[in-house]
């Protein structure tokens, strides 16, 4: 059997960009975060890669090529936190994380992949962005990287039951080909109840209900054909279903409003049954002012969804591990929010391997 490409990915978090290549067929190799508890995600959820906690800025390509074990790799993938450039959140001028998109581009340049792809919000984009971004795309390509215009794609044309718009930043070594924009499916995005539907009997310690086709996948009782990753097994305990517990005012301000709207104080938006979830966002830590980012109501129940609703509602399958440490709910749900959902990045990377195989044969 042909050997898998190998992919470091960088700012790696829980790992929904590496898994999304897993399942277009590359061996995620290794994957760096500076949060001790993210990195305890990745290695549960990537036991054959290295999972290394770790400052972006005290580490160099070299040290990531040989904490994996390679000599090169095809691949290096990474999202720089988003929040210095979300509409969502304050994007000051003065904000460190903006620096991470330039010590992404230093790594990927030690590196030396054939290929790299960087994602974020689509605020990265805006003119207030433009140095940051300008200044990425210079340093690239004195390097010797061409890049492609900046894709902006919606996970739920790619089968993900959620609106979620992210901007992915592609680009190959020179004399290679550049991949292709990823064609959406054509087909509607499954909804929140085909997500989270089997879940609702959990409610009543009634175990799981009959799964919709999305849903069957995601257990492990149902073979998706495009997906080339590594078989798991399903969990014997579904993780991640632990109910938010709200006061009984909150609870009945839940309870009255109405699926696809807001509730009128906290703002929190209701799921709607018929239609994909809306963006599922992260919250930060507490060293950039840290909270817990507002949470979707179920819509069934007077209540926030749990991690594993969220999970479900980025197409992580029930075995994908969020703070397996055992932590808190919200850090959980963080790793989830900060995740790219799998299924679009899997119709990144499958672009990047018909590149690949392209050059191959050429």
């Amino acid at each position: 059997m042909t050997e898998r490409p190998a992919v470091i990915d960088v700012f790696a978090g829980a790992g929904g960009l590496s898994l999304g290549f897993e399942q277009a067929g590359f061996a995620p190799a290794l994957g760096v975060d500076s949060d001790e508890r993210a990195r305890a995600a990745y290695a549960a959820n990537f036991p054959e890669a290295v999972a290394l906690a770790g400052d972006i800025e005290g580490l160099s390509g070299g040290n990531l090529l040989e904490e994996a074990g390679l000599r090169s790799c095809a691949v290096a993938v990474g999202g720089p936190p988003c929040q210095a450039f979300s509409v969502g959140g304050l994007r000051r001028p003065d904000d460190g994380r903006r620096g991470l998109v330039a010590e992404f581009g230093r790594l990927v340049r030690e590196i030396g992949p054939d290929y790299f792809v960087m994602e974020n919000v689509p605020g990265i984009l805006a003119p207030a962005a433009r140095p940051v971004a300008e200044a990425f795309r210079g340093d690239m390509g004195r390097a010797g990287y061409a890049l492609a215009e900046p894709w902006v794609l919606d996970a739920s044309d790619f089968g993900v039951p959620q609106k979620r718009r992210r901007v992915f930043v592609v680009g190959a070594r020179r004399g290679l080909p550049l991949p292709s924009r990823p064609v959406p499916s054509g087909e509607p995005p499954p909804t929140a109840r085909d997500a989270i539907g089997d879940l609702e009997p959990i409610e009543a310690r009634d175990g799981l209900g009959v799964p919709s086709a999305y849903a069957a996948r995601l257990r492990g009782e149902a073979q998706d054909p495009l997906d080339r990753s590594a078989p798991r097994t399903a969990p014997e305990i579904l993780t991640g279903c632990g109910r938010a517990l709200h006061s009984a005012t909150v609870t009945a301000r839940f309870r009255e409003a109405r699926p696809g709207e807001q509730e009128r104080v906290s703002r929190f938006h209701r799921l709607h049954p018929d239609r994909p979830a809306p963006t599922i966002r992260a919250g930060t830590l507490g060293g950039h002012g840290g909270h817990t980012a507002p949470r979707p109501i179920h819509y069934a129940f007077p209540r926030c969804i749990t991690v594993r609703e969220a999970a479900r509602l980025q197409s992580m399958p029930d075995w994908f591990r969020a703070d397996p440490s055992g932590g808190t709910k919200w850090r959980g749900f963080m790793q989830v929010g900060n995740a790219v959902p799998p299924l679009l990045a899997r119709a990144v990377a499958v672009s990047i391997r018909e590149a690949a195989e392209e050059a191959r044969h050429d």
